[in-house]
């Protein structure tokens, strides 16, 4: 059963000796047999996969080279957004060159130009994720005063109800190993 058996892993060929089995095929007359057999390929199907692509000019080429890694974007902050999108402009909308020039992918520069040609507004570009910083002092009106004001004692009340819970939990912890309820004086504030 020596020929029925699977190899346990897969045989890994030379690009020389793939070239080398598609030449002599092609050129100097052999069957696919007489390939198979003389540069021990296992399937007939590798054979015309290397064919194909010796015939496409992709044979001699890593097999990889065509594909791209992505890869994650840096962050780019407004007012290099706004110099990207001068350079795409000035250069006739060259939104590749740009994306070469600057170290950031074609989508986004593509999407920074639309939207700023949309709008002919650099505010646009401007990232308006996460919490807003609140205006402190002078900057408030009266109804803004009050409400920061309001806000800060709701989160004073908050924290004072979280420590008297605290507190009684730790009583209650620390009073769990006394038997006689007349001893728990020695652990009261």
């Amino acid at each position: 059963m020596i020929g029925v058996s699977r190899s346990a892993t897969n045989r890994r060929y030379s690009t020389e000796l793939k070239v080398a089995a598609v030449v002599d095929y092609q050129d100097n007359g052999m069957s696919r047999q007489e390939v198979l057999h003389k540069y021990n390929i296992r399937s007939n199907s590798q054979l015309t996969d290397w064919v194909i692509r010796y015939n496409s000019g992709k044979l001699l080429a890593p097999k990889g080279a065509g594909k791209r890694v992505r890869k994650m974007g840096r962050k780019v902050s407004y007012d290099e957004k706004i110099k990207i999108v001068q350079w795409a402009l000035d250069h006739g909308s060259n939104y590749q060159a740009a994306a070469k020039e600057f170290d950031v992918s074609y989508n986004r520069v593509y999407d920074w130009v639309r939207k700023y040609q949309a709008t002919s507004d650099w505010g646009i570009l401007k990232d308006h994720r996460g919490k807003k910083p609140r205006p402190k002092g002078d900057n408030l009106t009266r109804e803004e005063q009050l409400e920061e004001e309001n806000r800060q004692l709701k989160a004073k009340i908050r924290r004072l109800e979280v420590e008297q819970v605290f507190a009684k939990k730790l009583r209650e912890i620390r009073n769990r190993g006394v038997d006689n309820s007349q001893n728990t004086k020695r652990f009261r504030r």
